[in-house]
């Protein structure tokens, strides 16, 4: 019996230690994020799909939302837009960080319109 207490206080032992953490959340700092990459602001977004438009300094970018929250017109927003592909994206209104799929960037106006309606479809 005394085996048993003894297998279960360490095996109880064992499993406190195991915790599932996100090591990525924690390091990631805010000030220096907006210091590291580019700032843009949401220009339009469909609040269907959750894909929306960022206006930078080189055009507009379209935005694939991938998180759960999708921002509002406005927001000040900041990633590497002049790249392609999933990022992580912080939102300087809402204090959160989000990953996100940039479609294309360097564009105009109404091709980003274009390429928004074409992806929500």
């Amino acid at each position: 019996m005394k085996k048993i207490y003894l297998l279960l206080i360490l095996s109880g032992i064992i499993l406190a230690g195991c915790s599932k953490r996100a090591y990525y959340e924690d390091d990631l700092d805010p000030d220096y994020w907006m210091r590291t990459h580019q700032k843009g602001t949401v220009a339009y977004v469909d609040y269907f799909s959750g894909n929306y438009i960022i206006d930078t300094y080189n055009g507009y970018a379209v935005v694939e939302a991938w998180g759960s929250v999708v921002p509002r017109e406005y927001d000040r927003e900041y990633a590497n837009f002049s790249n392609r592909g999933v990022q992580t994206i912080y939102n300087r209104e809402g204090g959160y960080f989000t990953e996100g799929r940039i479609v294309d960037t360097w564009l105009t106006w109404s091709e980003a319109m274009y390429l928004l309606d074409d992806i929500s479809n």
